[in-house]
């Protein structure tokens, strides 16, 4: 899933009109699990490395692969629910869940680029035959997959969201969804 929608669709699924206050934990729970890549995108293309190189052999190197499996563990973000809940820490505790939350939205939608969701416990990746973006492996449904459930948690939120800046950073968000679907994913299948 692309790292927007996870932000969308924990917003919908945590986010209460009685704790508006809990919207930084669930954006920045729903972040960490990519925090990652964008750095490894960085560094790649600081590398001066071609996209094609970045996205066929360095993301699957090693060193990278262990930094990422990081960020995406559900163990780590169920650590952070259960040491929320401890510690009477409820921001935590939603940091957690949204992190969790972005896992489980991940676990069906990864192919080839699949997370070791289980680490430390584990390495064993979860390979889906859906993929979100890969055509090979069903992308073109992942993806619509993906922008029906992005829309119908707009659809969910906007009317939730008080102030109007909130409502414009949330319905520019979708346009710019709904246009990289129609411009990126439509061509490609």
């Amino acid at each position: 899933m692309n790292t927007p929608s996870h932000l969308i669709l924990n917003l919908a699924v945590l986010r209460r009109p009685v704790s508006p206050v809990m919207t930084w934990p669930i954006l920045m729970g729903a972040v960490i699990p990519d925090a990652a890549l964008f750095v490894f995108y960085a560094w790649a293309r600081w590398q001066g490395l071609p996209e094609q190189t970045i996205w066929s052999t360095a993301y699957y190197s090693q060193p990278w692969q262990d930094i990422f499996a990081v960020g995406n563990s559900i163990p780590l973000g169920l650590g952070a629910i259960a040491l929320g809940y401890t510690l009477k820490r409820h921001w935590l505790g939603f940091v957690g869940a949204s992190m969790v939350l972005h896992h489980l939205g991940d676990l069906p939608l990864h192919h080839d680029d699949a997370h070791r969701h289980f680490w430390p416990f584990s390495s064993v990746r979860f390979i889906s035959p859906v993929s979100y973006w890969d055509v090979d492996h069903f992308g073109r449904l992942g993806a619509t997959l993906e922008l029906v459930l992005v829309l119908v948690a707009t659809a969910y939120l906007l009317p939730r969201l008080r102030f109007r800046v909130s409502q414009g950073i949330l319905s520019t968000a979708v346009v710019l969804l709904v246009l990289g679907y129609l411009l990126l994913v439509r061509p490609l299948g």
